[in-house]
């Protein structure tokens, strides 16, 4: 299926999968659990209409991990080329995708415990082509993956802290200067040291790397928002494990090491 893009070559899909999966008591998860692009999505306990204006329901296998629902989707869209960034763990997920076929493309970050946003940079160094980050540990959607992707503007970001984000080619180099743009959103040390105070229990790993690259990205998006080469979309059927804790590892369904 052809998609619009503003790139000559064919669109790319790079999922960020690097980050530690956190044992605090905010979002629940065992210490030293699996990467969370690993865990099983189950339906959410929450109300949708809180986050959209159109939910239309969730549909799901669950017996199938996120990163799997992910790669599917991508290739059900057409998108072959898919290429994740991991460091955390990053054997479980090189052993997961020789024992499924998925065929993905790896990227190691080396600093993924105190640099999130190096991963990103490293994962997108040789690539010249329009772009779909997508966050590991996202419930992608159906619907939201459809419309991002007809979406005609170059640049599209879709969810509450974006779920998902398509670049156009002429934004790659942007992405590839996020080293410029990490710190220059005011709000992020406020963020990052808001979860640090909810956690009561304390993880060896620094909570706030995810948060930062989310912003990351978020300030690359506005650049091109300002230049009226960017839109924003509702989100419809696409969310964040662990802002919902929507998965079957953290009700006990599945175990998490």
């Amino acid at each position: 299926m052809e998609k619009s893009g503003v790139g000559d070559g064919e669109l790319k899909a790079i999922i960020m999968a690097a980050g530690p999966t956190y044992c605090d008591d905010e979002i629940g998860f065992p210490p030293d659990s699996k990467p969370k692009c690993l865990f099983h999505p189950i339906l959410p306990n929450w109300n949708p209409t809180l986050y959209t204006s159109d939910p239309i329901g969730y549909a799901y296998n669950k017996d199938e991990t996120l990163l799997e629902r992910q790669v599917r989707l991508l290739r059900k869209n057409g998108i072959e080329k898919i290429r994740i960034v991991t460091g955390y763990r990053s054997q479980d997920i090189e052993q997961f995708n020789e024992q499924k076929g998925l065929g993905l493309e790896f990227v190691h970050n080396p600093k993924w415990e105190t640099d999130s946003v190096n991963g990103l940079i490293l994962g997108v160094q040789d690539l010249d082509d329009d772009l779909l980050v997508v966050y590991g540990d996202g419930f992608v959607g159906d619907v939201d993956l459809d419309n991002i992707l007809k979406c005609d503007m170059p640049t599209v970001g879709i969810g509450l802290f974006s779920t998902m984000f398509k670049f156009g080619k002429q934004h790659l180099p942007l992405i590839k200067r996020a080293d410029e743009f990490r710190h220059t959103r005011r709000d992020e040390e406020g963020i990052c040291h808001l979860r640090r105070e909810r956690s009561k229990v304390k993880d060896p790993h620094d909570n706030t790397q995810g948060i930062k690259l989310v912003l990351t990205i978020m300030h690359i998006y506005s650049i091109a928002k300002e230049k009226g080469e960017a839109a924003y979309l509702v989100v419809h059927d696409s969310t964040d494990v662990d802002l919902f804790r929507q998965t079957a590892e953290s009700l006990g369904r599945y175990p998490c090491k």
